[in-house]
């Protein structure tokens, strides 16, 4: 089993700027701040692990600091802020970046088969590099309504001036470790998807230093496919009723 990562990376300190600008864009999409959910125990199959964003009735997310300058996201649904909202042209990444006037990058990487990089340069254009093997099935070149360019089918960077601090990685896992030591700083260790499978859809207190952990509701209709199961077997069994 290789690994998975969904990590976002902004160039901004501020942490509580990130979480505020964040809570505006989601109003706009249906989606309303609450307060933390009761702790629960995560389940083997669950939508906020498995499904998109729209999706989903939840949406959580954890920010922290990293070096100086710089916040750390991770999310459930786990690619959260490099989808797009209905009907938008572009990712909540992007949206973010414009009210934080910020650049900012997401690592995505599939249990080794597969990485995507999302750029976003603080003069707000925006570029993907990879192939999208390892997510949800679909085309390869197609990732969250961005277009995967054959020329550009290994994640690197050329937007934001860090490729030289990747050059020496060359799996999609060694690229995250490599990005998570080097912008992730003392907090490090927690830019990992456990945050996100484990901290987030467990409803667990957030422990990073300087973190915060923020839940958002659906306010519509519910939009999940199915409900949390404790096996693959009891989801296939519950889909066929």
């Amino acid at each position: 089993m290789g690994l998975w990562a969904n990590t976002t990376y902004l160039n901004t300190g501020d942490v509580g700027a990130v979480v505020n600008a964040l809570s505006t864009l989601f109003a706009r999409e249906g989606m309303e701040h609450m307060h933390a959910p009761a702790p629960r125990k995560r389940l083997v199959v669950e939508p906020m692990q498995y499904e998109g964003a729209l999706s989903n009735d939840l949406w959580a997310l954890a920010a922290f600091p990293g070096i100086a300058s710089w916040t750390v996201i991770q999310s459930a649904p786990l690619e959260l802020l490099g989808e797009r909202a209905e009907g938008s042209g572009h990712s909540r990444l992007l949206e973010l970046c414009r009210a934080l006037s910020c650049a900012a990058f997401q690592l995505n990487v599939y249990d080794g088969t597969g990485e995507v990089l999302l750029e976003i340069s603080q003069a707000g254009d925006a570029l993907v590099s990879g192939l999208n093997m390892g997510g949800r099935p679909g085309n390869p070149l197609e990732w969250n309504g961005e277009t995967l360019s054959q020329e550009r089918f290994v994640a690197r960077f050329h937007l934001l001036p860090y490729q030289d601090v990747i050059a020496g990685a060359q799996r999609g896992e060694d690229k995250a470790f490599t990005l998570a030591e080097h912008f992730g700083g003392n907090n490090a260790k927690y830019c990992d998807n456990l945050t996100s499978v484990d901290t987030l859809i467990s409803h667990k207190p957030l422990s990073v230093p300087g973190g915060t952990s923020a839940y958002f509701k659906w306010r519509g209709p519910s939009r999940q496919p199915y409900e949390p199961a404790a096996s693959w077997q009891e989801h296939r069994t519950k889909e066929r009723r």
